[in-house]
């Protein structure tokens, strides 16, 4: 992409940086003759949402009536194509900002950065996020990468309101018709996590997850997978900064752990009240020396990627009303031994909310690498709830179809194991799938009962009697839960024929 000329304008030099949101160029506009950063953001990034271009205006506007010293200058926004390429990209241009983000200044700095250069940039931020949240904008997505140092001392937020655009636009929001939370997981409030209402307390919980990183030289939680990590932020108390940083003065752990509280109540009042503390700070923090960095940072860029990435999260509002403990997005995935290390049973419920006068079935199927059950036992339906030798029987049929599950037992040609829901007899009652409501799949421990994760969706798809939603699958590195979806007409024996079951 390097040296080619975006909508006329503005011929992009070298890559700045890259992340779920886009890549960030070096560029030179030809108009003005001034150096500029433009953002590009593929099209296929935000899906084939119409309405992108206009979510993304309209975030840049909001972006450029943000008057402050501490957020980035917008200079223009755009969509265009390259010559030669079939897809069009979305671009924001920015002012060139010269210095280093936060994340590249500690991964090479020799020693974490003296408290009072660290109260002067919490402060900056704190004010680009009071300048943001009295316009009504949450950043969504703050981490090190999104925060510039210049030359002159002061730090930069970067990228308000991108996280937004994505979380609208993305395939993952169409096909679970629920809201999708994009973000690092290592910065990510509580609330983000679990599909909640994002305010302006979830900033500051991930300023408080950057201040933690540039007092003790690692964020607060840094589970050893993707999962484990996000339980910490969940449920977990962060080890007090102080033990990290010995010496520390008292009110940096006061203030930080406030500001890690996991109910945004109990954070402080706004980033205005944590700014002004923070300024206070600085002053007796001035005579404090710098400490030697204590680990090695690994800070990683927000991703929307259809790959596993266990650095990066896609993660949904659960479709019941009392919510989920950890609802993915469609197509996310969770490795089991992750979930639940040195467990080898699990258990799987389905439920929904059908109208009076509906029947509908859950049931389930072992199939192998091409699609087909392996035999017809293992296909576990209300007829056939606990087949001998298979590892798989329905332990319970209401008002929660409950599968007892034990992956390790599993045959050796067994590749998933594929869960269904289906109408009973609904062609001759002129019934479908989209009259039942809060679909919802969740993986449970069967020793305690605690919910681990789930998946699902408001109501079932249009013009189909059967569904598969939620499967486990076999790879190199164990058994994982995945987050997918398919409709089928036919109902229960439509999604048996699919699958290889002998129908008569």
């Amino acid at each position: 992409m390097q040296d080619r000329i975006l909508d006329g304008r503005y011929r992009l030099g070298r890559q700045l940086g890259a992340g779920g949101s886009g890549t960030v160029w070096e560029a030179l506009d030809l108009r003005l003759e001034r150096q500029v950063a433009v953002k590009v953001v593929g099209t296929v990034t935000v899906g084939r949402d119409p309405r992108a271009r206009e979510r993304f205006e309209r975030e840049a506007k909001l972006l450029a009536s943000l008057s402050s010293p501490f957020i980035v200058t917008v200079h223009d926004v755009g969509e265009a194509r390259f010559d030669g390429d079939p897809d069009s990209v979305l671009y924001l241009v920015m002012e060139r900002l010269p210095g280093r983000s936060l994340d590249q200044l500690l991964a090479e700095e020799r020693a974490l950065p003296p408290l009072g250069e660290v109260a002067r940039w919490g402060e900056h931020i704190c004010r680009a996020l009071a300048v943001a949240h009295e316009s009504g904008v949450v950043h969504r997505d703050l981490k090190p990468a999104n925060v510039m140092v210049g030359p002159d001392g002061l730090a930069r937020v970067l990228d308000f309101g991108i996280a937004a655009v994505l979380a609208e636009s993305t395939d993952h929001a169409r096909l679970t018709s629920t809201g999708v939370v994009v973000g690092t997981p290592a910065y990510m409030s509580p609330e983000q996590i679990e599909g909640g209402a994002v305010g302006l307390g979830s900033d500051l919980y991930s300023a408080g997850c950057v201040l933690y990183a540039l007092v003790t030289g690692r964020p607060p939680f840094h589970g050893t997978s993707l999962y484990q990590l996000l339980r910490q932020q969940m449920e977990s108390a962060p080890r007090t900064p102080g033990e990290l940083r010995p010496g520390l003065p008292r009110e940096w752990d006061e203030l930080i752990l406030a500001m890690l509280a996991k109910r945004p109540g109990d954070r402080p009042g706004g980033a205005a009240e944590v700014a002004d503390r923070l300024r206070e700070m600085s002053v007796f923090a001035a005579r404090l020396p710098p400490a030697p960095l204590a680990a090695t940072l690994a800070y990683q860029p927000t991703r929307v990627d259809s790959r596993p990435d266990p650095r990066a999260v896609v993660l949904a509002s659960c479709p019941r009303p009392d919510g989920g403990r950890l609802p993915l997005a469609t197509g996310q995935r969770m490795r089991l031994a992750d979930v639940l290390p040195g467990a080898n049973a699990f258990t799987v419920g389905l439920d929904w909310r059908a109208p009076e006068g509906m029947d509908a079935d859950a049931s389930a199927l072992v199939v192998g690498a091409d699609g087909r059950v392996l035999s017809d036992e293992h296909f576990v339906f209300y007829n056939n709830p606990e087949p001998a030798g298979v590892a798989l029987r329905l332990a319970a049929d209401g008002p929660e179809a409950m599968f007892w599950v034990k992956p390790v037992a599993l045959r050796p040609g067994a590749a998933r194991v594929v869960f269904a829901l289906s109408i009973h007899d609904a062609e001759a009652r002129g019934q479908e799938l989209s009259a039942v409501r809060l679909l919802h799949a969740r993986l449970v421990d069967p020793g305690s009962g605690e919910e681990l994760l789930c998946f699902g969706f408001p109501a079932g798809p249009p013009g189909a009697s059967g569904v598969t939603f939620g499967e486990l699958v076999r790879e190199d590195d164990g058994w994982w839960f995945g987050a997918v979806s398919r409709p089928y007409t036919g109902g229960l024996a439509g999604i048996a024929e699919a699958h290889g079951v002998a129908v008569s």
